[in-house]
């Protein structure tokens, strides 16, 4: 297959699932010196590949005649900052939306699998649809494979389209999971060391993206935990607070 026709296909399954509708969402893939990615105004679902377009690292045309995705500095923004993304999903999975919606990322270390997998999924602070504000707003989160963008949707990198994919479907099945254990009453994240353990199964995987945030001791204490970066910048973010 091609790398259009891994993009429309792309495009179909998130169709399909409902993680997108009508004209939302849109889908990239580096390819050497070219990145493909969706068209603007097109229903990701019915999607040809003669609507494919292609664009160097700047965003300039370099094949098709349509207009490329309202989004195309955000994943330009990626793909400038993480060398190993060759894939960028972006879509709205309704539930997901909801948490960044309420202003909140899914950042409880509830199941094996999700810490596994993502580490944590953090949001992002609001930026504009379609701005170079959406843009730099995820420039602080991009050690993560998947973010969620406040009152906006979701993003996940990978070093495949199909991947990216995957990792949108899990992204949506976490925040169901989620906000069922919310419902029900106080979910009970893992144990910081089964946490421990399971990072050290990410290394040994390969993986060494997104730093869970937080786990419990066994009783309703939460331990918060940063990465190195999170730290300087909640340091900073006080020290501007205080005037200095």
């Amino acid at each position: 297959m091609s790398v259009k026709s891994d993009i429309v296909e792309i495009g179909r399954r998130l169709y399909a699932k409902n993680l997108i509708s009508g004209y939302e969402g849109n889908i990239s893939v580096r390819d050497g010196e070219k990145i493909y990615i969706t068209p603007s105004g097109l229903c990701k679902g019915f999607l040809k590949e003669e609507d494919i377009i292609a664009i160097d690292i700047d965003g300039n045309l370099i094949e098709g005649n349509k207009k490329p995705s309202s989004e195309t500095q955000m994943h330009l923004t990626i793909y400038k900052n993480r060398e190993d993304a060759k894939a960028v999903v972006h879509a709205h999975p309704p539930v997901a939306t909801g948490f960044a919606c309420a202003g909140l990322g899914l950042e409880q270390s509830l199941t094996a699998e999700t810490v596994l997998m993502f580490g944590t999924i953090p949001l992002a602070p609001y930026g504009t649809p379609s701005t170079e504000k959406l843009a730099n707003s995820i420039v602080d989160y991009l050690e993560y494979n998947a973010v969620l963008l406040a009152n906006h949707g979701a993003i996940t990198i990978a070093e495949n389209v199909e991947k990216a994919y995957f990792l949108m479907e899990q992204v949506e099945h976490y925040a169901k999971i989620t906000l069922v254990a919310n419902l029900l009453g106080s979910p009970k994240t893992l144990p910081c060391e089964e946490v421990d353990t399971l990072m050290a199964l990410r290394q040994k995987m390969g993986i060494d993206t997104g730093m869970p945030r937080f786990c419990s001791t066994g009783s309703d204490v939460k331990y918060y935990r940063f990465s190195k970066e999170e730290l300087v910048n909640l340091i900073k973010g006080i020290i501007d607070e205080l005037g200095g």
